[in-house]
């Protein structure tokens, strides 16, 4: 449905009996565009509140986690990363200003949208009228409803004055069917990424399967999510009373639909990781990536290796220094669930980030947290990193398997408590003496390094060595190996006596506090029994 607005060839040409259709498809895609520029310009705006108090009664249920998109990538520390970079550089006045600019003109855009919409349904079973005829391609739609005007003014520097843009020099076309790029000075751009990835979240479907083993298979439901804009602009008034126009139907359409909106966004997101690894001067590690650290599936998703990426993220974690809060989800010995919170933060005293290294304590100092440290907390008034995990003294497996029981209503703890649970109280002692670092060499590089196997079942594993061997030396590919071997001991990896990854995504803290209170879930989505 969108696909007419954010991903089609401008000059492909356009039947009159499918122009109810195509117009249709643009009030969505504009009102989806909205959607995700004031999304973020509200995440914006929170983020400027004085005290978390008055943030926590402002906030809506979801923010940015709103753009937490299920892509099969396995990018979604990358992705909070990036999202992270986009509140902090349209904080900036002058772009501010621009998102405000860009938003008001998508109501606009959106109401033009609406009016074609009812002209055509009104014409309906009636002789051609000029105007419709006249549009003959989805780039005549366009400039009917101004969309062509907001790329000429969206698709530059986005602090750029009014009529510079890039239309000024290349097309329409041009702008569209270019090869997907990051660019945050590109409002057009951003736009687009966003609201891919706030459609590839708002419908994202988890279903538990018993195995073995046990799997969490998580997909997108996209007829719901249309469902939703429809009703979304019903509510606005900006839907004909009757109309011809369907939404996009059929299970093939909408799954090719899928794959180009997951396919755009992993390239994004990839072409992220580039642009981030040459703004820290590593030119052979950027040449590793483009020689086989990235790699593009059947489907067109382009993944990062996962332990590339995450020396890259805490790399910048400690550059940046990015607030994170890790989320530990863990079943103790007695079948009692428990929500345990630490905030990891840069140790002032830290050195400069090293990619050959495992990891040091002093680069990251670990601070336990409650509730009410994050309700209450000056700092809970940033978003953060948030890195949700699992935790048990069995495997994945096992946890999952009490997830699965724990939304089954199946769950019975063997030993209710009758107050503290001293295996808890233990397990917190370690956390304070975590090496957070070392957790992420050892987490990522356990992990398997592609969601897919590789042509010819080549070993992923031996890509990956050799290729960081080859990007940042081979004392850089020992270290991988050894976070790899040791990663069980740990705790971690198939282990989970500390804790590993399921999920990261970036939010305000008191909203996944709220979010996560309860039994267990799998973040983000509905869960399908």
């Amino acid at each position: 449905m969108v696909i007419a607005l954010l991903l089609s060839d401008a000059n492909k040409p356009l039947r009159y009996t499918d122009l109810s259709r195509v117009a249709l498809q643009c009030l969505y895609g504009a009102h989806s565009m909205w959607k995700a520029l004031s999304t973020l310009q509200s995440a914006i705006l929170c983020r400027e509140l004085e005290t978390p108090t008055t943030t926590s009664s402002a906030l809506p249920s979801r923010l940015l986690s709103a753009f937490d998109a299920h892509v099969g990538d396995c990018s979604c520390q990358t992705r909070a990363q990036m999202l992270l970079e986009l509140v902090q550089f349209y904080s900036i006045p002058e772009k501010k200003d621009a998102l405000d600019r860009a938003i008001t003109m998508l109501q606009e855009l959106r109401i033009q949208a609406a009016l074609l919409l009812q002209e055509v349904e009104r014409s309906h079973g009636k002789p051609r009228i000029p105007t419709l005829d006249a549009l003959r391609t989805h780039l005549s739609v366009w400039q009917r409803i101004g969309f062509t005007r907001f790329l000429n003014l969206f698709s530059g520097p986005s602090d750029s004055p009014p009529g510079t843009g890039a239309l000024q020099s290349i097309t329409a076309g041009d702008v569209l069917v270019a090869r997907p790029e990051w660019s945050t000075d590109n409002l057009f751009l951003v736009a687009r990424f966003l609201t891919l990835c706030l459609l590839l979240s708002e419908c994202k479907i988890a279903k538990i399967k018993s195995g073995p083993p046990i799997r969490v298979i998580v997909r997108v439901d996209l007829q719901l999510m249309y469902a939703n804009i429809g009703r979304e602009l019903e509510a606005l008034g900006l839907m004909p009373a009757q109309r011809n126009a369907k939404p996009c139907g059929g299970k093939m359409k909408l799954n090719a639909q899928c794959d180009a909106m997951q396919g755009y966004v992993s390239i994004v997101t990839t072409d992220w990781v580039k642009k981030a690894v040459l703004r820290l001067g590593l030119l052979d590690f950027h040449q590793s990536l483009s020689e086989g650290l990235i790699v593009a599936n059947s489907r067109r998703i382009s993944c990062v290796a996962t332990y590339a990426s995450t020396l890259l993220i805490r790399a910048l974690w400690l550059t940046l220094n990015t607030p994170l809060l890790v989320v530990i989800q863990r079943f103790c010995l007695h079948g009692e669930f428990h929500n345990i919170y630490c905030r990891i933060t840069r140790n002032p005293a830290s050195p400069a980030p090293s990619f050959c290294e495992m990891g040091e304590p002093n680069w990251f100092d670990v601070t336990l947290v409650s509730d009410e440290d994050i309700t209450a907390s000056p700092w809970a008034i940033l978003p953060h990193i948030i890195m949700i995990c699992m935790s048990g003294e069995g495997t994945i497996d096992d946890f999952r398997r009490l997830l699965l029981d724990s939304n089954q209503g199946n769950t019975r703890p063997s030993r209710p408590h009758k107050g503290t649970c001293r295996e808890i109280v233990d397990y917190v002692s370690k956390l304070k003496e975590l090496n957070f670092a070392r957790f992420m060499a050892h987490c990522s590089a356990h992990h398997d390094q592609f969601p897919f196997t590789l042509p010819d079942d080549e070993d992923a594993f031996e890509r990956v060595s050799d290729l960081i061997q080859k990007g940042l030396g081979r004392r850089a590919s020992d270290t991988f190996k050894g976070a790899r071997d040791g990663a069980d001991d740990f705790g971690t990896g198939r282990s989970m006596k500390m804790f590993t990854i399921e999920h990261l995504v970036v939010e305000f803290p008191v909203m996944i506090l709220k979010e996560l209170q309860g039994k267990p879930t799998v973040y983000g989505c509905k869960l399908e029994s």
